[in-house]
């Protein structure tokens, strides 16, 4: 069985920033700053590395306890921010995951930057939650890579060892490609989050498509034909 790591924003779905907006208004109200900024970069990292710099941006010490209250507050605001920002499921998107839900020859799971509870909170706002068997988010992992290399032992303690040579990564960004290829897995690059295929291609990937809807195209090298 082949193992399919998908990643989330820009791969699967777009928020409209409602994960930044979250975290601005987190920001706010849990530490009484009237002129918060969330305004970081986010493409290809994990929530674990993102806590951190938002607090030595605003002035605030980065240890456990403000990292925690900020994760906290960010976490039961994020709902809330994603109705109000809407959003999108990307083209192909849900066509591709229910033919692979009836493919007994993958396994569709998800590795994000996103903390396990806000993938949790994005999937099930887009219905894209039923789909994905097992989710692992970048709550402990401070460089994507590292979140690979945790997924890849996931896979190994549940499947053994031969099924970590049969991992697919897709994602948007050259952080996604890159932590592919630190674990062996091959990698599909998809041109939605904002990255050019130009950018993407000089990572090496597997393949670089402009999204997930040419499913002729795309099933064959998902499901290892």
């Amino acid at each position: 069985m082949r193992t399919l790591l998908f990643d989330i924003d820009g791969t699967l779905l777009l928020t409209n920033r409602g994960g930044q907006g979250a975290f601005e208004l987190a920001l706010r109200q849990e530490f009484e700053l009237a002129d918060a900024t969330a305004d970081v970069d986010y493409a290809g990292r994990t929530d674990r590395g993102i806590l951190d710099e938002l607090l030595i941006l605003n002035g605030l010490e980065p240890n456990e306890s403000n990292r925690a209250r900020l994760q906290n507050r960010y976490i039961s605001l994020l709902p809330l921010m994603l109705q109000q920002r809407g959003g999108t499921v990307l083209p192909g998107v849900i066509e591709l995951l229910e033919r692979l839900a009836t493919d007994a020859r993958v396994c569709v799971s998800v590795m994000t930057g996103n903390l396990v509870e806000t993938a949790h909170h994005k999937l099930d706002h887009f219905g894209l939650r039923h789909y994905v068997r097992w989710i692992v988010g970048g709550d402990s992992d401070l460089h994507r890579d590292d979140l690979a290399r945790r997924a890849r032992e996931m896979i190994r303690s549940e499947s053994g060892e031969a099924a970590c040579e049969r991992i697919m990564v897709i994602g948007d960004t050259p952080a996604d490609i890159r932590c592919g290829h630190a674990i062996g897995a091959s990698v599909v690059a998809v041109c939605t989050g904002g990255y050019s295929r130009q950018t993407l291609e000089v990572e090496k990937p597997l393949l670089v498509v402009d999204d997930l809807s040419d499913l002729m195209a795309l099933l064959p090298i998902l499901v290892g034909e």
